[in-house]
C-alpha cells in the first residue's frame, strides 16, 4: 500500500499535522514534524517504510513494544534516533520529561533507497539497521532541530533544499547504518572542471528559475547521489549553497550595472523576497545589496 506520510504522521500523534518536506511521490521521502504534549500513548501501527524517528526532547519514561512484546523499557535523551522497521506493528508509551517538544518523523521509501544503493553499487534497495533509541548522531540531532526551527518560523525548505535535504539524510543513514552485507562501495564519479562549469552555466542562464537536484545532476550525467557526493567533493559547497552565490553573482552584477529597484533583482535572481535576498546576499558577500550598490559607484 502506498504510504501517505502526512496521514501517517496525524494517525501517530492523533492531531493534524503539516509536512515539512513532502517529496514522496517525486523521490521517496518525506519528514513531519509532531508536536508531543504530556504523557501520550502512539499506536504507528504497521511501519510499511523504514522510519527514521528523532526524539528533541528528553523522555523520562519510554516503552516501546514491537509485535505485541515489549522491546525496550528505558529513558530516551534528546537528540537520540530510532530506526523503524517495515512490516512491524509499533506501539509507544511515553512521559516526556518536559510539557512539551518535538518528534521528527523521516519517512524512506524505495525509490530512495534505490538510487542510494546504486550510487553504491547495490541493485536492491538498501536495508537499514534496527536501532531503537540508543544511539547518539549529531548530524542527526543537529538536521532534525534546523527542520523544526524552519517549521516554527514559517520557512519551508524551497525545492533545491528540500531535495538536498533528503538526499543528504538518506546517504548518511546507508553510510553510517547500513544492514550488513546490504551495501558494497563503489569509486565515486569525479565532475571534473568542464562539468563544474556546464552546472555552473545551466544554473546562471536563467537564474529566476526554480532549479532541482534532479536537473542539475542530469546536466552533470549523474545520478542525484552521485551528483550531491561528487559535488561537495569537488566544491566543497552543498548544491544549494552553490545555486545561492550563483544567483548573488548574477545579482551583484545588475546592482552594479543597472538601476532596477533591489526588490525587482532579488525576484528577478530567483528568490522568493526581498529580506530572503539581503540574507542570502549578505551572508555570500558579507555587504548588504544597498551598500554594495553604493560602493559600486563610489558613494561608500
Amino acid at each position: 500500500m502506498q504510504l501517505n506520510p502526512l496521514l501517517h504522521a496525524e494517525l501517530v500523534t492523533g492531531r493534524r499535522q503539516s509536512a515539512l518536506i513532502d517529496l514522496w511521490s517525486t523521490t521517496g521521502f518525506a519528514a513531519a514534524v509532531s508536536d508531543v504534549t504530556g504523557p501520550h500513548v502512539y499506536e504507528f501501527g504497521a511501519l510499511p517504510v523504514p522510519t527514521v524517528a528523532i526524539t528533541l526532547y528528553d523522555v523520562r519514561r519510554h516503552v516501546l513494544i514491537e509485535n505485541g512484546r515489549v522491546r525496550r523499557d528505558a529513558p530516551v535523551h534528546a537528540g537520540r534516533f530510532r530506526i523503524g522497521q517495515p512490516g512491524r506493528s509499533v506501539v509507544v508509551d511515553a512521559v516526556p520529561e518536559v510539557g512539551s517538544g518535538k518528534l521528527l518523523l523521516l519517512y524512506l521509501g524505495e525509490a530512495l533507497l534505490r538510487e542510494v544503493a546504486a550510487a553504491r553499487g547495490s541493485a536492491g534497495p538498501i536495508a537499514l539497521m534496527d536501532l531503537a533509541w540508543d544511539t547518539a548522531d549529531p548530524l542527526l540531532e543537529m538536521s532534525a532541530q534546523r527542520l523544526v526551527e524552519a517549521s516554527d518560523s514559517g520557512h519551508r525548505p524551497n525545492a533545491l533544499l528540500a531535495e538536498q535535504v533528503a538526499y543528504t539524510l538518506a546517504l548518511h543513514l546507508s553510510d553510517r547504518y547500513a544492514a550488513p552485507g546490504t551495501l558494497k562501495s563503489e569509486r565515486l564519479p569525479s565532475l571534473d572542471e568542464t562539468m563544474r562549469a556546464r552546472v555552473a552555466e545551466f544554473v546562471r542562464a536563467d537564474p529566476g528559475a526554480p532549479v532541482t537536484l534532479a536537473a542539475m545532476a542530469q546536466v552533470a550525467g549523474m545520478s542525484p547521489s552521485n551528483f550531491i557526493r561528487s559535488f561537495k567533493r569537488s566544491t566543497g559547497l552543498t548544491p544549494h549553497r552553490f545555486v545561492v552565490e550563483q544567483r548573488v553573482l548574477v545579482a551583484r552584477r545588475l546592482l552594479a550595472t543597472s538601476d532596477l529597484p533591489i526588490v525587482e533583482i532579488a525576484l528577478a535572481v530567483g528568490f522568493s523576497s526581498q529580506s530572503h535576498f539581503g540574507v542570502a546576499f549578505r551572508a555570500v558577500t558579507g555587504e548588504s545589496p544597498a551598500r554594495y550598490r553604493r560602493l559600486q559607484r563610489g558613494y561608500g
